[in-house]
Order: C-alpha cells, then structure tokens, then sequence
C-alpha cells in the first residue's frame, strides 16, 4: 500500500516546522501589578522594590541546535513534495546524516518514521518496476526492494505495509518461505484492529507454511475474521480436496459463489474438479446454484456441457440456446450445439452452427472445436480420408491426449486400416500400458487382423484393469466371450469361460442387450449346450426384432446353426485399406 502524507495547511504547516525545529514563539505579557512592584510606607513614600534592593542580573535562556537540526529540517520541507525515486533518495539521504549527526530524542524518533515512510515508498517503486520486467533484472530489482525494506522496518518496526510488501515479493520465485512466514506473522501482530487487512495477512501466511495443518489453521482464522475473503476461501477449498473433503471444499466454493455469483473460471475449475471425482451431481448442483444467484451466459454454457457426459443432450441444448440468448456471439456454444446436431444426425443443422461460429469470429475456423466438428461432419457424410487428416491435426497438437489417439485409431478401424490403429495404439500403450479403453481398442483391431491369441491377451488385460477407468466393461466382456466361443483356432477357444463372461455381460446389461444375448448363446453352443443356445439366441432375435437392429438377420442365421447343434464361427478377418490418403496439401483444387 502506497504511504499517503496528510497535507497540513500552509499556516499550520509553517508553526508545524518551527515546533520541529525547537524554536517556540512566546508572546510578552505584562506582569500582574501586585506582583511586579512592592510597596513601602516608610517616610510616606511608595517606592518600587527595584529601586530599593536591586537585583542580581541573570543571563537569558540561549538555544543550541542539535547537530543534526540543519539536516533535518531540510529533509522535513523535502519530504513534503519528494515522488520521484531521486527525490526520495535526496530525502532519506538528508535523515540518515541527520541521525548520524545526532538529534534528540523525540526528533529521532520522528526522523526514523519518515526515513522509514520514505524507504517504503522507494521500495513500492521497485516493485512496480519488477513487476513489468522478468528474468534477472526482476530478481534484481526484487532483492534492491528487500534491502531497501529491511532498512524501513528497522527505522520504524510499526510499518505493517513494509512487512506485507516483504512477504509478498519473498513469494516470487518461491526463494525463501521463512521470511515469508516471519514478516506476514509480524503483519498479523501489528493489525489486529484492521480484520480485513489481517485476514489477507494470514493467507499470506498459510502459503508457506510447513503443515498442512499449519495452513489450515491459518486460512480457518483468515476466514473467520473476514467471511467474504474469496482468496482464502478458494486456498481452502483447494487444501481441502486435496485432503479428500470434498464436501468442505464444496461449502467454501458455494460461499465463494454467493459472493461472486458470476465468477465462470472458478466454477468451472471447481465442477472439471468434481467431475474427475465422479462427483456429476455436486458439479450439476454447483452451477446451478449459482445459476439461480446471477444467470450468465457462462453458467449455461458449464451446466450445458454437464448435462451432454450425463448423454442429456436436450437440456443440454436448452442450455446453450439460453447461452446464445444472453451472448448471440458465443461461438462454443455454437459448435456444442453442432456436435449434438451430430449425433442426432442433422448434418444440415451442424453445419449451419459451425459456419455461423466461424462468421462470428474467423479464427475460430482453427480453433480445435470447430476442427473436430468437422472432423465429424466428414465422417457422417463418409469422407473418411478428410476425418483422418483432421483427427490426425488434433492428435498431433496434443500427443499426450489418450482421447485423440483412441479417436484416430477409430477413424482408421472404421476406413477398415486396423493395422493403421494398432500402430497408433502401441505408441500410447507404450506410455501407458493399463490403460484398458486402449487394450479393448486394441484387442478389437487385433481381432480384424486375424490374431486372436493376442486380442484375448489384451481383452484380459483390460478386464484387469477396468476398475481403473471409465471403460465400458460389459463391451469388453461381451468382445471376449464372444472370441472364446466363436474364433476358427481350436488353441483360442474356451466354452466355459466364454458363458461365465457373456452371463456378467448380460446381467450388467440387465439382458436388454441383442449382441449381449447372442454372445451367451454361442458360449453355451461352444460347451455343447445347445438347448441354452437355443434358448438365449432366440431371446437375442426378438429383441433384435423389436429394436429393428441392423444385425438381425445374422442373429437368426446364428439361431438356425444352433437348432442343426452347431457352434458358431466367426473369423472377422478384414481386408486392409490400401488406397493412400492423401493430405490436404496433396489435393488439387478444383
């Protein structure tokens, strides 16, 4: 905080000095009469004492300046008017001679107050400066700020600004925790009748201390003396999920919205945190609290991305149209709403979204949103070479994104290149190899390849690991059994273990699932059970039929094979795409 000097009057800033000088004007006053004369009545006369008995003559009181006054009154009259760096150094400069020279006792003490004054407004200087600066010349000046503070606080140790400003820049680059726990403990001690000032004291404390619950301790009282200090309730909330008290730290971001209803990058840093805990109705519960306290076009488009991984794509879309109404530039919500036109199959839709968010802003037709609509517009309308090219751009600009390469190695299953995606997911595999979406993408492209042994390994692999990640386990059970049962080498198959899997398979799925049913029959069919065949493959057909799924027909040539008592076989063997594809800079515009 900049130190602010009261402006005293000029007629009261000239009788300030002189009293700081010693100088003390008396005005005459005439002496009572019956003290200053004495009366006698000898012979009759009145006569004066004086002229009776004459007095000894005193000498008047004389004034000796202390050695310093010179300087000290000048460096007085300088402070005054002192702003610039020069003049604050002419200025500490005249007190500190003055000081060494020697003052008395209350003029030293006033002295060191506006040596001190004036150390710490060089110091903010210094600051300002470092902050617009980096590398060496910030340290620099960081270091010269600390030195010039040192000496404030040793001239006037009630400086509490001085003591926050150490704290502070001991902060940067993170160098020296001690002296910033020592000078935000002396803040505390000497604000005690400031809460506000004190409570950003001890959040400044609670950084660098040793314990967490040293910390805790520190940002408890920080918000206990100051309720509405949104950074320590933030800190808070922060510790507190790292210690697992997800309900805490919800209570502090809740108090943080009911003081900032609007404040978008705290809530969404605080809902992505959520959502990692798998936490989905806390996140929901969150935004739309502060929904209700200040409506935002933010806030929707957050509760609009919630409600699309809760597969609620209409409230989703409710949410972004309630965005595009507050903000109608808001070109992420616009592609939000392209991609859900996707998935409902509504090219036109998806298109018209993206290229109004591109009119919007033009540079948005990079953006990786709007790339990847397109990436799926491409594939909805079977270009497949334009969807790889694009996925193969998002991918590259971000190769530690697991999710971009399992989407590539998509792209190349579906253009029927599985020896393409097995490539890409051996390179993530490398990095991460329990990764079970990756080892079920991986056994299912072994699988058209024609290599079952090592598609079961990776299956079994994946099922291992499953409670690991958000992986679709009933489809990795349903891909295995459905290999042991039916695949043509004798080696691979295994009957037994193919019905325990598709039996866990189906009950996940609460036997609605078509390909689920028919991956158990073909397990029984495998032991030799044919009746359970029979059975599960017709209950397959029938809901197959209902459902109008594509793979009917198959499911009924399956049930025929069973009533002639023979087990299924299925190669799934695919012949690789060899047509090359060629980058956007390889076609001719025509």
């Amino acid at each position: 905080m900049k130190l602010q000097l009261m402006v005293l009057p000029r007629s009261f800033r000239t009788a300030a000095l002189w009293c700081v000088s010693g100088w003390f004007l008396i005005s005459e006053m005439a002496l009572p009469t019956a003290l200053a004369q004495q009366t006698s009545t000898e012979g009759g006369t009145a006569t004066t004492q004086s002229e009776t008995q004459p007095v000894d003559p005193k000498p008047a009181d004389t004034y000796t300046p202390d050695p310093g006054q010179a300087d000290f009154d000048e460096a007085v009259l300088a402070r005054i008017d002192a702003e610039t760096p020069a003049e604050l150094e002419a200025v500490s400069t005249l007190l500190e001679s003055a000081l060494a020279k020697g003052l008395n006792e209350e003029n030293t003490a006033f002295a060191k107050k506006i040596l001190g004054s004036v150390l710490l407004q060089r110091s903010q200087q210094l600051a300002a400066v470092m902050a617009r600066v980096r590398g060496r010349r910030q340290i620099q000046l960081r270091d010269e700020a600390l030195e010039v503070l040192d000496d404030a606080v040793e001239n006037d140790p009630t400086l509490v600004e001085a003591f926050l400003l150490i704290a502070r820049l001991n902060l940067v680059l993170d160098e020296n925790p001690e002296k910033v726990v020592e000078a935000a403990t002396k803040a505390i001690e000497l604000l005690e009748d400031d809460p506000v000032q004190q409570s950003g004291a001890y959040l400044l404390r609670a950084i660098k201390q040793d314990s967490d619950q040293e910390r805790m301790d520190d940002l408890n009282k920080a918000i206990e003396i100051d309720p509405t200090n949104v950074e320590a309730l933030q800190a808070r909330a922060a510790l507190r999920m790292q210690q697992d008290d997800v309900d805490g730290a919800i209570a502090d971001m809740e108090q943080i919205l009911t003081e900032q209803p609007g404040n978008q990058i705290l809530a969404q840093a605080v809902v992505q945190e959520l959502v990692d805990r798998k936490r989905m109705d806390d996140a929901m519960a969150l935004v739309t609290k502060s929904l209700e306290a200040k409506p935002s076009e933010g806030m929707y488009r957050i509760r609009g991305f919630l409600y699309r991984m809760q597969g609620k794509d209409e409230q989703a879309v409710a949410d972004f149209n309630k965005a595009l109404a507050m903000q109608p530039k808001d070109p992420i919500s616009m592609l939000q709403r392209a991609e859900i036109a996707l998935s409902r199959g509504d090219i036109k839709a998806a298109k018209e979204d993206m290229r109004a968010a591109i009119r919007i802003n033009p540079s948005v037709a990079e953006a990786d949103a709007t790339i990847f609509v397109r990436c799926l517009i491409a594939v909805e309308e079977g270009r497949m070479a334009d969807a790889i090219n694009d996925m193969k751009l998002l991918a590259g600009r971000d190769p530690s994104s697991v999710d971009r390469q399992l989407q590539l190695a998509t792209l190349y299953s579906r253009d029927e290149r599985p020896r393409k995606a097995i490539e890409v997911l051996n390179g993530v595999l490398d990095r991460d190899p329990n990764n079970a979406s990756v080892l079920r993408s991986r056994a299912d492209a072994l699988l058209s390849v024609g290599e079952h042994a090592e598609a079961i390994a990776d299956y079994e692999r994946a099922i291992d690991h499953a409670e690991d990640s958000n992986v679709d386990l009933p489809g990795i059970l349903n891909n295995l059994a459905w290999v042991l049962a039916t695949s043509p080498n004798d080696e691979v198959r295994n009957g037994k273990r193919s019905v325990e899997l598709g039996q866990q398979a189906a009950e996940l799925t609460e036997y609605k699932e078509a390909h689920i049913l028919s991956t158990l029959a073909a397990g029984y069919a495998e032991t030799g059970d044919f009746e359970k065949a029979i059975e599960w493959s017709s209950k397959a057909v029938e809901l197959g039929e209902a459902e109008e799924n594509p793979q009917t027909e198959q499911l009924k040539e399956e049930l025929e094979s069973y009533r002639e008592n023979k087990a299924w076989r299925e190669q799934q063997e695919v012949e690789e795409n060899e047509v090359p594809i060629l980058e956007p800079d390889d076609l001719i515009d025509t």
